[in-house]
């Protein structure tokens, strides 16, 4: 009886204890989240897409320029994403409406045969035009399909050319409520004091970490912390990705309407906002 007595006594006393940290650790996903994809009301960006294939020195260069407005905080937003280079996927142009109760809607427009791809999401975690980041990478893993907690606090060093910088960071994990084919489990490594991700692993069934994120040059642009570099590698296979952002072609709070962002834009872009 005495036994009994004390395990309920301790399950009463450490029960509010396990709710505050899955609170907590809910709030620092979603607030790593909204720094990473909701920034300003509306943004847009030119970006250099380098792809390196497994041991080659030099990369193939991909640019394009990436629309998205924010309907919802945390919530529902919408994308569009218009290719410039090379030559054969030039006018290529990807239109996303992402939802949190729902799969989002994804349309893939190729110029060379005239057609519009739907991407299912049963693909989303397909590569995007041939590099380490898949579809949902894109436009970002919405935080509420996880399960998150806090595994520790951590000092993370990030290799920066002839510098490094070190951050404070919460090591959390997160698991798919729902089973995922590709993923079993996400580690994550977010700064304590901007709640930008600057490390995250993408477990397999296997428990092999098959990709591998990491943010580089955090520069603040219209008021807003920017990730400037991001590289993308997948140890599996020996490829990487470096996505970088134009400083002076990076922008937030312009304007952008809603009604660009329909399907009738894939064949006929809004060259407008996408200079």
């Amino acid at each position: 009886m005495k036994t009994l007595l004390s395990l309920l006594l301790t399950l009463l006393l450490f029960a509010p204890s396990i709710t505050t940290a899955a609170e907590s650790a809910d709030e620092i996903m979603k607030k790593a989240h909204l720094k990473s994809y909701y920034v300003g009301d509306d943004g847009r960006s030119i970006m250099a897409m380098l792809v390196y294939a497994k041991g080659a020195s030099k990369p193939l260069q991909k640019t394009f320029t990436i629309l998205k407005r924010d309907l919802e905080e945390g919530g529902r937003q919408k994308f569009f994403i218009y290719f410039q280079k090379p030559a054969d996927i030039k006018k290529t142009t990807f239109l996303v409406h992402k939802y949190v109760d729902q799969d989002d809607y994804r349309r893939l427009y190729i110029p060379a045969s005239d057609k519009v791809i739907p991407i299912a999401g049963s693909r989303k975690q397909d590569p995007f035009m041939g590099s380490d980041y898949s579809y949902e990478d894109i436009s970002g893993r919405h935080f509420s399909k996880d399960q998150h907690s806090i595994v520790g606090e951590e000092t993370i060093t990030i290799q920066e050319k002839k510098k490094s910088v070190t951050y404070q960071t919460y090591a959390m994990e997160s698991v798919p409520k729902e089973k995922e084919d590709k993923i079993a489990k996400i580690k994550s490594w977010i700064d304590k004091t901007t709640y930008t991700p600057i490390q995250v692993e993408f477990i397999n069934h296997d428990g092999k970490v098959y990709k591998r994120y990491r943010s580089y040059k955090i520069q603040t642009i219209d008021g807003f912390p920017t990730i400037m570099r991001r590289v993308m590698e997948s140890p599996l296979e020996g490829t990487r990705t470096v996505i970088l952002l134009h400083p002076k072609k990076t922008n937030y709070n312009l304007g952008i309407p809603e009604d660009i962002f329909v399907d009738r834009s894939l064949r006929n872009p809004p060259m407008k906002y996408l200079k």
